[in-house]
């Protein structure tokens, strides 16, 4: 477990992100309140994504959301990589009825963690090894997935 390096802006995150999807071999987990176009939209972020979701047979990006509104009305990096590798990247939305955690998060391998407690001042901590984080984060992650579907909204239509 090494020590936490604390984030206050959007820059210290999407730096955070790049480093963190960077550092990963098989799996990012992304829980999101609607992928915020300032750091899911930015295009080295999707590069990251895209190198780490190309990068082997094995890797898998599963991306959380609560609200798909902003994604859906105006053109997004991350849901338009997510339509191209669909067999790497998956997009759910969170049922309403369902209760989840006010903050996000981005968790790799079951030992990176990217933390947001604070979306409006952008606060909040990276943890390039902290599995009993990652692990505490994965388990509310994998029980939120199992309850989510597929927004058909996001889906791209092929003519």
């Amino acid at each position: 477990m090494t020590d936490a390096q604390l984030l206050e802006d959007i820059a210290a995150f999407r730096a955070a992100l790049i480093t963190l999807v960077g550092n990963a071999r098989r799996e990012c987990l992304i829980f999101s309140q609607n992928l915020a176009r300032p750091l899911y939209h930015d295009e080295a972020v999707t590069q990251a994504l895209s190198d780490f979701a190309r990068g082997s047979r094995f890797a898998r990006v599963r991306i959380l959301i609560r609200d798909s509104d902003p994604i859906v009305r105006q053109f997004h990096r991350t849901n338009a990589l997510a339509q191209r590798l669909s067999s790497r990247i998956q997009i759910r939305k969170i049922q309403a009825t369902v209760d989840t955690p006010d903050w996000e998060f981005a968790v790799t391998d079951g030992r990176g963690v990217l933390q947001c407690d604070d979306r409006e001042r952008w606060s909040g901590s990276y943890h390039a090894q902290n599995q009993v984080r990652a692990h505490k984060l994965q388990d509310i992650f994998e029980r939120d997935w199992d309850l989510a579907t597929t927004d058909p909204n996001l889906r791209c239509l092929q003519l």
